[in-house]
């Protein structure tokens, strides 16, 4: 880690922003899976036993939204890096010290809670695309629709009334759509948002994302207690990439484990839609969300598709705190060397 005294906004910023989009091209599959398992129902605990599965029919289906969530992923961790590293200034600037503890906590939930309000639009979006619940209901409906017509008429009526079938569907596709199975775009999906619920729509799971701002506040704040008590320790100015690598994936399991129940709930509320066909998952905010989710699937769901994201979000951290601070580090050594 670099030298305090050298710290730099801008260079934090950009480090940071870097380190994430690569972590975020790295494990964007796994992101999108656990998108689909978050908004994947369980079925009835009395009724048949276990879950929906959720789509992983091909690889570029698992980097849905990848676009937008480059430039979400680009423009939230400029942001948050940027007023964390910002405030944490401020706080040296006026006690002397660098932010520790319950300090740094508050700061770090500070960031957090400017870059919800600034990119949660993106994020919504983003989820949506992902989860492409919609798109995924007809494939299933017109599934359904086909296993009926065989079971009830002969094969020669089945294979007509199929063909029917599937012509229609693929008129309901193209009027939804666009064009039969083609993919909402970002823009689509936009105007939908705004048109169910208006630009406050654009907003939706804000709560538990405000109260998550716990997760990167925790991990920051994890990751910097113990580089600094490490550095400390061993009396040195950096830590090894190794090091970097151990700590970040340590601080943001702990994270994960404390607030993943709200980014399930998150997920749900974000691909709510006036015209889904579930009307169970038609959620009025996040109370009736987490009323209706341990009423109807058990308390199982809040911790639903966790070794998805563990595995996601701790490989995830462990590249972007590496990358984050051998970047940095470059650049405050390249400044030296000039100076």
């Amino acid at each position: 880690m670099p030298p305090v005294d050298a710290r730099d906004d801008v260079v934090e910023a950009a480090a940071g922003t870097l380190g994430a989009l690569l972590a975020l091209v790295t494990t964007y599959p796994l992101i999108t899976l656990n998108t689909r398992q978050h908004v994947t129902r369980r079925r009835e605990r009395d009724g048949d036993d276990g879950d929906d599965a959720p789509s992983t029919s091909s690889l570029s289906s698992m980097y849905d939204g990848i676009e937008p969530a480059l430039v979400g992923t680009a423009c939230s961790q400029a942001v948050y890096n940027y007023w964390y590293s910002r405030a944490n200034g401020t706080y040296r600037a006026r006690r002397g010290r660098d932010a520790t503890g319950a300090a740094s906590l508050a700061i770090a939930s500070f960031a957090g809670c400017v870059n919800v309000l600034m990119t949660l639009p993106i994020w919504t979006i983003v989820t949506k695309m992902q989860a492409d619940v919609r798109r995924r209901e007809n494939d299933r409906d017109d599934g359904e629709e086909a296993a009926s017509v065989e079971r009830d008429v002969d094969a020669e009526t089945a294979a007509a009334k199929l063909r029917s079938a599937t012509s229609e569907g693929g008129k309901k596709n193209g009027d939804q759509n666009g064009s039969g199975k083609k993919k909402r775009s970002f823009f689509d999906i936009a105007r939908e948002v705004v048109r169910d619920g208006g630009v406050c729509g654009l907003w939706q799971g804000l709560t538990p994302s405000l109260v998550m701002v716990a997760n990167p506040a925790l991990q920051y704040a994890f990751y910097e207690t113990v580089a600094k008590w490490r550095l400390k320790r061993d009396r040195k100015t950096t830590l090894s990439a190794p090091e970097i690598f151990v700590f970040g994936a340590c601080a943001k399991f702990g994270a994960t484990m404390l607030t993943y129940p709200l980014m399930v709930v998150k997920s749900r509320l974000q691909v709510v839609s006036k015209d889904m066909a579930d009307d169970r998952m038609r959620y009025r905010g996040t109370a009736h969300a987490v009323r209706c989710m341990a009423a109807e699937e058990g308390l199982g769901v809040f911790y639903k598709g966790i070794e998805t994201k563990l595995t996601q979000t701790i490989l995830a951290a462990a590249l972007m705190f590496t990358v984050k601070e051998k970047l940095a580090e470059s650049v405050y050594a390249a400044r030296r060397v000039l100076v």
